[in-house]
């Protein structure tokens, strides 16, 4: 399908927002360590991370250490850089108390390498306790070098009001560009609808249109090893990741190993998704990355939210003024007649095309 995306222009804008904050803090020809690979099934987490690698390709920016929070190895980090290069932690919805082990790992990052700089990819924040985030605030301003790039204004404030160095930045997804739609919609919605702890509960399921719910974390409808093959690499990764974390040894010096799969695994997992909501004329979630990605393929979109508002606090900032994008939020009501809207524009854009 050669469809001009309906978001291009918002694509792009995004981009160049990206690559203007990037470029204050990282020149051309830069050896830099990209931490924190997301090696788990969550397409968001990986588009992410493909959106990194893109940026910093194009930027000219030599990755030459990377690593997930189980195989990092302080040794093989320094050797790499030789203390002259930029620290990059991979960014995301993890900076505060929703998910305690990333937020350990970028805490003992910054302790450990106060003499060189250190950069958090565009985040989202959110801490629900007061005295963690406090701490976490201690803990970033005594590094004399690090800064935060985050994706709303909400975050913004809350790193800001700590005295921690502050930048606006757009998801690093985006930096992918537009993606083509390779597949035809064989129902009317995706529902993609959170599994874990981040979800606010939405529900909906007496919708009058075809509709086909479920998450991304695992699986894939219309492919015959969706049962089985998540539970499998599940297990594999599990099994790796305790080699890594058990072993100093591999750690240091065999962490290539381990790094070589990141990019690979990250496209796979990100195509899945990409399938996923493809199946759908339009996309309904609370994922923030369900609107992103869905965004890229130029899908319109219904969009419940988070427990902490993490759509709505993009949309704010970044994306305010697309029609094609229905936010519901926490107003529960008129959203079958959002989705109807939804659909009319794809019923009109076939036409016009």
């Amino acid at each position: 399908m050669n469809k001009t995306n309906i978001f291009i222009n918002s694509i792009k804008e995004q981009q160049k927002l990206i690559f203007g904050s990037l470029g204050q803090l990282i020149n051309k020809g830069t050896k830099v360590a990209l931490l924190d690979f997301p090696n788990h099934n969550n397409v968001g987490d990986n588009a992410i991370w493909l959106g990194e690698k893109a940026a910093l390709k194009k930027m000219g920016v030599e990755v030459v250490y990377q690593c997930d929070i189980y195989s990092f190895s302080e040794k093989a980090l320094r050797k790499r850089l030789d203390n002259k290069g930029v620290i990059l932690l991979h960014g995301g919805g993890n900076l505060g108390s929703v998910w305690p082990a990333h937020q350990n790992f970028r805490e003992k990052i910054i302790g450990l390498f106060p003499e060189m700089r250190i950069i958090q990819l565009p985040q989202s924040v959110h801490f629900d306790d007061d005295n963690r985030k406090m701490e976490f605030g201690r803990i970033a301003k005594a590094h004399k070098d690090c800064y935060f790039l985050l994706r709303d204004h909400s975050s913004f404030n809350t790193l800001k009001d700590l005295g921690l160095r502050v930048r606006l930045c757009p998801d690093m997804a985006f930096a992918m560009g537009p993606v083509p739609q390779k597949n035809k919609s064989v129902v009317d919605i995706v529902w993609l609808k959170r599994t874990d702890h981040e979800t606010a509960g939405n529900k909906g399921e007496n919708f009058s249109f075809k509709t086909e719910k479920l998450d991304w974390l695992a699986g894939e409808p219309g492919r015959f090893y969706s049962k089985f093959s998540p539970k499998f690499t599940v297990r594999v990764r599990g099994l790796v990741q305790s080699i890594f974390r058990k072993s100093k040894l591999f750690r240091d010096h065999f962490w290539r190993l381990n790094a070589a799969s990141f990019d690979l695994l990250a496209q796979r997992r990100f195509q899945r998704g990409t399938r996923i909501l493809c199946r759908g004329k339009i996309v309904l979630t609370d994922r923030l990355h369900g609107h992103i990605v869905s965004t890229l393929l130029g899908k319109p979109q219904v969009l419940f939210d988070n427990h902490y508002r993490k759509i709505g606090n993009y949309i704010d900032c970044f994306e305010s003024t697309q029609e094609a994008i229905f936010y519901v939020g926490d107003d529960k009501l008129n959203v079958e007649a959002k989705v109807s809207k939804a659909l009319e524009l794809v019923k009109k854009r076939s036409k016009d095309e």
